[in-house]
């Protein structure tokens, strides 16, 4: 049992040893961009890159889904016709629409008040050296 466990101990220890180049030109082919994004993504801040634009089509999502369901609840207070239940089911949805938008935004006032570089795109990760 010792001897396994020095055996996995030792390799672990040589591939911490190995030293790896890493070339600032290589980049990742993303299988599937997110809409309006890039396709490759360059290894320096590539993850920066992909979590802002993660952020802003989620964004951009909830404000199309409020809206969609906005539109929804207007069409059923409208469409009560005078039906005190309906009408309440219809103010909700309008109620909760705003809510979620109100929400949403807010995600974003609050990073930027925290830091304006978590919603700006020039955010970047510094590399990590490793030690030889």
């Amino acid at each position: 049992m010792w001897n396994k466990l020095v055996i996995i101990l030792g390799l672990c220890s040589l591939l911490l040893c190995v030293h790896y180049n890493v070339y600032a030109d290589t980049t990742y082919k993303l299988l599937a961009p997110l809409p309006g994004g890039v396709q490759e993504v360059p290894m320096s801040g590539g993850f920066s890159l992909y979590a802002k634009e993660v952020f802003w089509f989620l964004l951009s999502a909830a404000a199309v889904l409020a809206l969609v369901m906005l539109v929804i609840g207007g069409a059923e207070y409208v469409g009560s016709a005078g039906n005190t239940s309906l009408m309440g089911d219809a103010k909700a949805r309008i109620t909760n629409a705003l809510l979620g938008l109100l929400l949403a935004l807010s995600s974003w006032l609050i990073l930027n008040t925290i830091n304006p570089d978590l919603v700006d795109s020039t955010l970047t990760i510094p590399p990590i050296q490793l030690v030889q």
